[in-house]
């Protein structure tokens, strides 16, 4: 089997804190890589820029004030995520020492912003939803409002936050969350025009795909006893399928400790064609991969 060298989470991957928050200290740690990247003499901004003075006057006072329960911490964090959220659209792989965030001037107003958002509340009225925009097609909002009307007596909100909280009830379940990650990853791909097969046989993994000679397998918990079924798995889909590459995918809420032991195999050289990454980083992975494929 011809060899490539493999995409690693190392290499390809942003920290989980950019893509979602976990607990205050993803937040505390997003602000300060951004205003380590903000203070670099030879970095992208202009020092006097005003929306950069702004953005350091504010984490001074973060640092002074603390970031533990702080309210402001958050949806500052929420929105240099959306910003981040933006420039990954147009940047596959970014880095923040290089491509820069363009910071308001009243950046407290961006903050009051961000928390109205939140809470949808817009110049001190809610936000209005209708039937006719959320449900287009005039089949399924006839569904939706007989289900509305029998469950929860005409109310909208009530009925969304039920579909909501029982969606969020299914994905705990073993099966659902890795069928969630499977339809994440289907996604990726159809967006960059790539079919998937999936496979779902003893012995493959989870998806195939045939123009990159990528096989996808996915996995939603680890012990350290599942070492021995992965690893089979991955040999076996390369003897049979004759993988170029081949990726474990996880969730992005995947603690680091568990992450790291994992990525251990991936270390360890067990399978020379092996990359293990976390879900958020499938996108850049696969744009890797394409460019391994075109050399």
């Amino acid at each position: 089997m011809k060899k490539f060298n493999r995409p690693r989470a190392s290499t390809i991957g942003t920290p989980v804190y950019h893509r979602r928050r976990r607990d205050w200290k993803d937040d505390r740690d997003l602000l300060e890589e951004v205003a380590a990247s903000v203070n670099r003499l030879d970095g992208p901004y202009d020092y006097y820029d005003r929306g950069v003075f702004t953005y350091r006057e504010k984490i001074k006072a973060f640092r002074e004030s603390g970031y533990e329960n702080n309210k402001e911490v958050f949806y500052l964090g929420m929105w240099i995520r959306e910003a981040l959220s933006e420039i990954s659209k147009t940047q596959a792989s970014y880095d923040l020492r290089v491509h820069p965030i363009s910071f308001p001037e009243n950046l407290e107003a961006t903050i009051s912003e961000m928390e109205n958002k939140t809470n949808n509340v817009s110049n001190g009225q809610e936000v209005l939803i209708s039937l006719e925009s959320l449900f287009p097609d005039p089949h399924l909002r006839s569904y939706a409002r007989e289900r509305m009307q029998v469950l929860h007596h005409g109310d909208l909100i009530a009925y969304l936050a039920s579909l909501v909280s029982k969606e969020k009830e299914s994905l705990s379940t073993h099966s659902a969350s890795i069928m969630d990650l499977i339809h994440i990853c289907e996604h990726k791909l159809s967006m960059l025009q790539i079919d998937v097969r999936k496979r779902y046989l003893v012995g493959e993994t989870d998806l195939w795909v045939p123009a990159l000679s990528l096989g996808i397998e996915i996995r939603n918990c680890w012990e350290k006893e599942d070492e021995t079924s992965l690893i089979r798995t991955l040999s076996d889909t390369n003897f049979r399928l004759q993988a170029r590459h081949l990726v474990v995918v996880v969730p992005d809420d995947f603690s680091d400790e568990t992450f790291e032991l994992l990525r251990e195999i991936e270390k360890r050289n067990v399978i020379e064609n092996l990359s293990i990454i976390r879900v958020g980083d499938f996108g850049n992975y696969l744009e890797k991969i394409k460019e391994i494929e075109q050399t």
